[in-house]
């Protein structure tokens, strides 16, 4: 079984590196294509991961490229690109796969994995859901912030893959998983226009208020459509609703000591954000403003959200908005 992970940044590394070993001794092969950029040094250094509670390790027999045309030995192509890459994966796809490789799809939202089976409807495409963060901390190290199990939809490959080890939660139907990190992702955007660590976010009742205000229209949007969702992570978003309103002591005690964030991390629109790239404000509160429109529940708060970053992204604004200032452009 020939695994290619198309868009191999942090999380398309991540999930090589840790599914590489289980897939090579069943007789497997992992190949990563991606940037330049970010493979040039793991050509001559091995890859280090490392999580919280967990002992630093290396990986260093992954088969690394640039060059698409690698997509024709797959068996199976994992998609791990942003959402704004997608497009010119399908091209790439389209142009080298062959015509019965497996498509497992691992990017955020809800859209790609429905734009994969329009584009392609005979193929087979298989959702995937990663509930946790993972950053460069140099150009040969990733940490992973966060826990959980990377969450596919059951098939002939992912059982496969379960049995060689990989550490993936299988799941007859995804979509109420997907729709529950959803959920979870609408902190991205307000991370970002804070310009600030996750943690240091969290900790001001101002971005909480607003992070809020666009999880409590994402719930009304759900509620109204009956659109089925499902928890991802250790809190519940409608629990979780109400203590983002609460005093920052009151937060910070029964909240955030608890969850051990690490201090430094940030969400990937954040890191998106900072390095000039796109993001994926469109797949993220985007498709909350889309299904609002759908089910006729107003979501102002979202597409505030997701004209801010489209701003940023054009240079019409600056990023690193205080929270007070946040709670302004919004309305709050």
């Amino acid at each position: 079984m020939n695994l290619v992970v198309l868009g191999s940044g942090a999380i398309g590394c991540w999930v090589g590196a840790s599914w590489n070993t289980g897939v090579r001794a069943a007789g497997g092969n992992v190949t990563l294509i991606g940037r330049d950029a970010t493979l040039e040094a793991l050509n001559n250094a091995p890859l280090r991961l490392s999580e919280q509670g967990a002992a630093e390790r290396t990986e260093d027999a992954l088969t690394l490229t640039t060059d698409p045309a690698a997509l024709a030995g797959a068996d199976v192509i994992v998609l791990a690109m942003k959402s704004h890459a997608l497009t010119a994966a399908m091209a790439q796809i389209e142009a080298h796969a062959r015509a019965d490789a497996v498509l497992i799809c691992l990017l955020n939202g809800i859209a790609p994995v429905r734009d994969l089976r329009a584009r392609f409807p005979d193929r087979k495409v298989v959702a995937g859901m990663v509930p946790f963060n993972v950053v460069w901390t140099a150009p040969t190290h990733l940490h992973r912030t966060g826990t959980g199990q990377i969450a596919v939809e059951r098939h002939r490959v992912t059982e496969w893959l379960s049995k060689s080890g990989a550490d993936i939660a299988l799941h007859d139907d995804l979509t109420p998983l997907q729709h529950g990190k959803l959920l979870l992702n609408l902190v991205n955007a307000v991370n970002a226009l804070a310009g600030v660590p996750l943690y240091q976010m969290l900790a001001d009742r101002g971005y909480r208020r607003v992070f809020a205000a666009s999880l409590a229209e994402a719930l009304a949007v759900y509620d109204k459509g009956g659109i089925d969702w499902a928890q991802v992570g250790p809190n519940s978003p409608r629990m979780a609703y109400r203590m983002l309103r609460a005093p920052n002591w009151l937060f910070r005690w029964a909240v955030l000591r608890r969850q051990g964030l690490d201090r430094r991390s940030m969400t990937s629109m954040a890191a998106d954000v900072q390095a000039g790239r796109p993001t994926e404000i469109d797949t993220i509160n985007g498709e909350i403003t889309r299904l609002g429109a759908l089910h006729g529940v107003p979501t102002p708060i979202n597409q505030c959200l997701v004209d801010l970053i489209r701003a940023v992204e054009q240079g019409a604004r600056p990023p690193a908005l205080s929270a007070e200032a946040l709670q302004r452009e919004v309305g709050l």
